[in-house]
């Protein structure tokens, strides 16, 4: 790991010895034990999830108890130590062992670190959420990680970003083999020999690949993470047939076999809680498919902001009109529903929670992009149009413009207003969307999805979207990396972060930042 003199000038103290000290761990003996680092997730006011996997190869010989110590002091000085047994680290999760800690202290650090067979692992920070008043704050957030499209040195540069957290706005795997790897040495092949994700074993495998990343491992270990997910955790582009009460999975082997659907479903639900650690609540018994697993959640940053993290694909209606890209529309983009009622109303419900900045984890595009008559994407908001201006409505109806939507799965950097009405002179803004590019996977840049649109290239398509779709500011499809959100009182600043995924040394880069002020709208910094 690379640092340049200003990024080593710029850490703390504590940062640097944790970072120097991490570094040394991921070198050595621990890597063997701990095999896919540690992590924190979740934090609130006063808590904390802590995780770490053993080694099966390992822990199936030894059997050894594993040891947690958490401490304020990065040295781990008068730390608090939690024994789990070893008969608690089991086969039927994979070995993976999840905490819940309480009682913390609001706005504070923690540092902790797990030990097995008397070797430690990484020492892994994380900071719970402030109460009350609080001035500012910093949170990173990423998208769309697959591991055969390039490196994931974005998450070397994310571990030395001071933030509170990180939001993952899903995609954290590619539930397919999308052909030979870009990059060296990250080509992939499933237990099960096919090149689509098809039970348990081969989701398992797809984490457990991921997590071996060291980048990734490191910034997990340096900060905590709030994840939500967006299709390919399951499959690509799936939605929920209500009418036959099981999910629709476009062009998949069991599309349209509704045991395995629903069998494949549990297997990717049981993959994402092993190894991505949160407060997501499971109740895979229920005989509705819906009630398996509860994503949508939120967190309460004092009284400064309120994260609201959404659902945007187990509860959304099939995808309407002829085709995903390239439509011109149709009557069933005022029938469609992204959210499904339950979680609209409680989406509604946290909206209305106080005057403080709503920061959204928003899935996919929310703001219109259409060019020369052609929407970009029915999979995005554009696809459930009407659901989308009642969101809109409601957000003016209730006087509240501190809204923030951070959103994924494009594969590129957008910035945008949202205003009242998609028209070339619109008047009101409610809000902004801040759309992080994907960490590794493949781009517009990279592919052709642009030729529907008649255009010679994504750059062109980059322009004919700003232009012909006046709220969005900025548009690249050559940028890939992460994003950070500064909050203050008066106004939210996005800052894109490009790293160049090819290279497992390349440095960051400012791509774009802009600054939103509620009533003023939006300004490049």
């Amino acid at each position: 790991m690379l640092l340049n003199r200003r990024e080593f000038i710029s850490l703390s103290l504590s940062t640097l010895y944790l970072l120097t000290h991490n570094l040394e761990v991921l070198a050595g003996d621990a890597v063997e034990i701990f095999d896919l680092g540690i992590a924190s997730a979740d934090p609130t006011q006063d808590g904390i999830i802590l995780w770490t996997r053993i080694n099966p190869n390992i822990h199936s010989k030894l059997n050894k108890d594993l040891i947690l110590e958490i401490s304020q002091s990065p040295e781990m000085k008068e730390s608090s130590v939690i024994k789990i047994p070893g008969d608690k680290i089991i086969k039927e999760r994979d070995y993976t062992i999840r905490l819940t800690i309480d009682n913390l202290k609001p706005g504070n650090t923690y540092y902790y670190r797990f030990s097995y067979a008397d070797v430690p692992s990484m020492i892994g920070r994380f900071k719970t959420l402030p109460a009350g008043n609080v001035e500012n704050y910093r949170m990173g957030f990423v998208t769309c990680q697959n591991y055969a499209d390039g490196y994931f040195t974005a998450y070397r540069h994310l571990a030395n970003e001071d933030v509170g957290f990180i939001l993952h706005l899903g995609d954290q795997i590619y539930e397919r083999i999308y052909g030979k790897a870009r990059v060296p040495g990250r080509d992939l092949a499933f237990p099960s020999g096919h090149s689509i994700a098809l039970d348990l074993e081969d989701y398992k495998y797809l984490y457990t690949t991921y997590l071996s990343d060291k980048d990734y491992q490191l910034a997990r270990a340096m900060h905590p993470f709030i994840y939500i997910w967006d299709d390919h955790e399951y499959a690509n582009d799936y939605s929920f047939d209500y009418e036959k009460g099981f999910y629709k999975l476009p062009k998949h082997p069991f599309e349209n076999d509704r045991e395995k659907v629903l069998n494949l479903r549990k297997a990717a639900i049981l993959a994402w809680h092993f190894y991505t650690p949160s407060r997501a609540k499971l109740n895979l018994n229920a005989q509705n498919p819906l009630e398996w697993i509860t994503i949508y959640r939120d967190f309460k940053i004092g009284e400064l902001a309120h994260l609201i993290c959404l659902d945007e694909r187990s509860y959304r209606t099939p995808q309407p009109c002829d085709k995903r890209y390239a439509s011109s529309g149709c009557e069933d983009q005022y029938k469609t529903s992204m959210l499904g009622e339950n979680q609209k109303f409680w989406f509604y419900e946290k909206l209305k929670q106080g005057n403080s900045w709503k920061i959204v984890a928003n899935e996919v595009q929310f703001v219109q992009g259409k060019i020369n008559g052609l929407y970009g994407s029915l999979d995005a908001w554009d696809g459930y149009i009407k659901e989308r201006q009642e969101i809109i409505e409601f957000l003016n109806k209730n006087n509240i413009n501190k809204f923030v939507a951070l959103t994924g799965d494009r594969h590129a950097g957008l910035i945008a207003e949202i205003p009242t009405e998609f028209k070339e002179n619109y008047e009101k803004i409610v809000g902004v969307e801040f759309m992080t590019p994907a960490v590794s996977s493949i781009s517009a840049a990279e592919a052709n999805w642009w030729k529907d649109y008649g255009v010679k290239d994504a750059d062109e398509y980059a322009q004919l979207e700003i232009k012909q779709n006046p709220w969005t500011k900025y548009l690249s499809h050559r940028v890939w990396g992460y994003s950070i959100l500064d909050i203050d009182k008066s106004s939210a600043k996005c800052q894109i972060v490009s790293v160049n995924k090819y290279k497992k040394d390349s440095d960051k880069e400012i791509a774009a930042t802009y600054q939103y002020i509620p009533g003023k709208g939006l300004a490049k910094v």
